[in-house]
């Protein structure tokens, strides 16, 4: 039977070069998941809540410690996945340019800013993305996972949904909620992606105000055009009537059948590490 505890503990598995691990670094917590394709039901998802900080230096050393103190994520695997959480980050056209080139652009947008710069090109999404960490993060992760790529959380979702749509004749605006004060939100237009930007929301009428405002300004459809949201539960049931009242298309995300493999509980699994697992 699959785990999908939001609560940390003990979790022994044989033979850990057999398993994928799939981690995302957010602000506040480290959440992860581990699979192992040839054992049917065998997800397992945890996430590990952060100690409080106040600067970058010591955000570094709370997430050191916090991975540190659970050395199952230390051992060996057959593939790790990390995504990362920030909120300083500018998505570019594919072959922009080097990164010295990618930076001067990043500056223009987040000037005077310091930390760890990164470049990473989309894996599925047509584009490059320059974001920044703070000081030190990402040299920790990759010499903690052995070079792993880092990637933006929301290029992931960019890069899953676009390879989802690259054929498609129709616009989709996709909506990721976290949690009932964050959502993703990113938007395809004949299977090119055309906008992605993460929006923090008090509300439920918050997280409507944000999506019917990114669809009017891509000037999508509303009799033939379509909004798809993953994520929260209760926000979903609480939105999709509202929402059908100006788009008709309104649709939860199906979940892979890749990902169906994996447990017959998965739909309980945080939707962004499905993505990146896959």
């Amino acid at each position: 039977m699959s785990s999908l505890s939001d609560t940390t503990g003990d979790i022994r598995i044989e033979s850990s070069y057999l398993w994928t691990l799939s981690l995302f670094i957010g602000s506040g917590s480290i959440m992860f998941m581990l699979h192992n394709e040839m054992i049917a039901d065998s997800l397992i998802c945890r996430s590990i809540d952060l100690a409080n900080y106040t600067t970058d230096d010591e955000y570094l050393s709370v997430l050191e410690n916090a991975i540190y103190d659970n050395s199952l994520l230390l051992s060996e695997f057959k593939r790790v996945n990390v995504s990362v959480d920030s909120r300083k980050y500018i998505f570019l056209p594919p072959g922009y340019g080097n990164d010295d080139d990618a930076r001067k652009a990043f500056d223009v947008a987040f000037p005077d800013s310091d930390g760890d710069f990164v470049v990473s090109r989309g894996y599925n999404c047509n584009t490059d993305v320059a974001f920044m960490l703070p000081k030190g993060v990402y040299q920790f992760l990759r010499r903690t996972f052995c070079n792993v790529p880092v990637r933006l959380h929301l290029e992931v979702l960019c890069s899953y949904f676009r390879g989802k749509t690259n054929t498609s004749t129709i616009s989709k605006e996709v909506v990721f909620i976290r949690d009932r004060r964050v959502i993703d939100v990113c938007a395809f237009k004949h299977g090119r992606l055309q906008f992605a930007n993460t929006f923090v929301c008090r509300t439920n009428d918050d997280v409507i105000f944000y999506t019917l405002a990114v669809w009017n300004m891509l000037g999508f459809d509303a009799r033939s055009d379509e909004i798809q949201i993953a994520g929260d539960k209760s926000v979903r049931i609480a939105i999709m009537p509202r929402l059908r009242e100006y788009v008709t298309y309104v649709v939860p995300v199906m979940m892979p059948p890749a990902a169906m493999k994996l447990a017959s509980d998965v739909a309980k699994a945080p939707f962004n590490l499905i993505a990146l697992a896959i």
